[in-house]
């Protein structure tokens, strides 16, 4: 079961305007013999999808990714020009290193649960710079890619506001408690609501 479709099935069942994409095909699509995706083009393309989600509507949209796609929200909301088009990020099993790039021979890390041999960028490095908009984190306790240490870590170099739930479940699709996933996703887009900046 892919978790980012389920994901914006609930949100769409509550009424929220969903704009999603396969992150991998994203990847792929930007990965040749000689290069991959850069930081800087990342950034651009998501103030692409922030403009055109925000057409029609008052509020900013947020940024709400699984697994790679959080690593490529919290890369995209940490650039200067990004920040003030987007409400915040809701980042679900968000990993330390986020690839790049994206080619067949990566697929061994479904096995190894390791890292593809493409460039990367840590999150770590980059959730310091989020605020003033929100960053909130769904981290499942036995999270097979993303130990819970690793995003309590991260957490703690993000600066205010923030907000890590944990949710007791056996691997990184939440695959045996996807309804309290559900609770706290929509909980998360309540808080995430509330801590604007002003």
């Amino acid at each position: 079961m892919h978790l980012g479709p389920h994901v914006a099935d609930v949100l769409a069942a509550h009424g929220y305007f969903v704009i999603g994409f396969n992150v991998k095909e994203y990847l792929k699509s930007f990965t040749s013999n000689s290069s991959t995706l850069q930081p800087a083009d990342v950034s651009a393309d998501y103030r692409e999808l922030a403009r055109y989600a925000a057409r029609g509507s008052t509020t900013p949209p947020l940024l709400i990714g699984v697994s790679e796609g959080a690593g490529l929200s919290v890369l995209a909301a940490a650039d200067d020009q990004t920040k003030p088009l987007v409400s915040g990020v809701i980042a679900v099993g968000l990993p330390e290193l986020n690839e790049l790039g994206w080619r067949w021979k990566d697929a061994w890390i479904y096995v190894s649960h390791g890292v593809p041999n493409e460039p990367t960028f840590s999150s770590g490095a980059l959730v310091g710079r989020i605020a003033p908009i929100p960053l909130a984190a769904i981290q499942s306790t036995r999270d097979e890619f993303v130990p819970l240490q690793q995003i309590q870590q991260t957490m703690e170099r993000a600066a205010e506001p923030k907000k890590l739930w944990v949710i007791q479940a056996s691997d990184h699709r939440f695959s045996d408690n996807l309804p309290e996933l559900d609770r706290r996703l929509l909980e998360a887009m309540t808080w995430a609501a509330h801590s604007q900046p002003h």
